[in-house]
């Protein structure tokens, strides 16, 4: 379970530009060294300087600090030479979310299918979503190699949850509220066109969930977005997903020779979309 950590200070007057400068340093040295999930900092009407902290668990906050010479940075000596006063901390623990920061022109709506609830994605998603991108065998025919930490997949996740361009769809099983096995991601293109994708772990595979849920994206796209055609990228050796888009109703069009650089040297594309023919799209059950 993710939590948070609530941290107050009192400046000396005239060190508030120092201790911001010094405090962004030892976030992100906090970031990489114990991959947390970063923090904000605020300044507040009370005139005191407040941090939001979050992280993946408490366990991993603690143990955090067992990193020898991680407090001994600079930085941190110059936050403490900032402080005239400290406050306890408080530490928070996550049992909803329902925060949202995207700035972009099309919300993610919540979407519920016969098994599987469809929400928009979150950074925080990152660890439960850690299983499906550090597996070598699900990351094989990405354009990347599997992800090494929580922390890179959080990073990675920045875009998803909030970029402009793109609608990303956790999806969880209905019997494991908050837990996310996947996501699926439409993404907008020039002439009214989107590309589609998805990733599951594996322990969501081979059971018709990522039909379900991606069926129902389609759907959105071609119901809701109207987009004229929709269309996947995939390796030629990726017959699971393959399978999985010519069973949308996606039909092949074409070979793009050496459309891609990746860890296991330059790939092909084949790609594969669905039009929508002058009567109205027709979404595959």
């Amino acid at each position: 379970m993710s939590s948070a950590v609530l941290y107050r200070w009192k400046l000396t007057p005239g060190t508030e530009d120092t201790f911001r400068k010094a405090w962004t340093e030892a976030t992100r040295a906090i970031h990489k060294t114990c991959a947390s999930y970063g923090a904000r900092l605020h300044e507040g009407a009370d005139g005191l300087f407040w941090s939001y902290a979050r992280w993946p668990s408490e366990e991993l906050r603690q143990k955090c600090w067992e990193n020898e010479g991680l407090g001994d940075l600079p930085c941190f000596g110059t936050m403490r030479d900032c402080i005239e006063e400290r406050f306890p901390e408080v530490v928070l623990t996550l049992t909803a979310d329902e925060l949202s920061e995207r700035e972009a022109g099309h919300p993610v709506p919540v979407y519920e299918t016969e098994r599987l609830v469809l929400r928009g994605i979150r950074q925080d998603d990152a660890e439960a979503l850690f299983p499906a991108v550090s597996d070598e065998a699900n990351m094989r025919y990405w354009s990347r190699g599997p992800m090494q930490t929580v922390a890179e997949v959080y990073d990675y996740l920045a875009w998803n949850a909030h970029g402009d361009g793109c609608q990303c769809w956790a999806v969880e099983r209905k019997t494991e509220p908050g837990k996310a096995v996947g996501w699926v991601i439409l993404m907008d293109k020039d002439n009214n066109q989107a590309e589609i994708g998805f990733m599951f772990r594996s322990d969501a595979q081979g059971q018709g969930i990522a039909f379900e849920a991606a069926s129902k994206m389609l759907e959105h796209a071609l119901t809701v977005r109207r987009f004229q055609r929709v269309w996947a990228d995939v390796d030629p050796d990726n017959q699971a997903s393959i399978k999985l888009i010519e069973r949308l109703g996606l039909s092949y069009e074409g070979r793009l020779k050496g459309n891609w650089s990746t860890h296991i040297g330059v790939r092909d594309s084949l790609i594969y979309a669905i039009v929508v023919p002058e009567n109205g799209p027709k979404v595959p059950l």
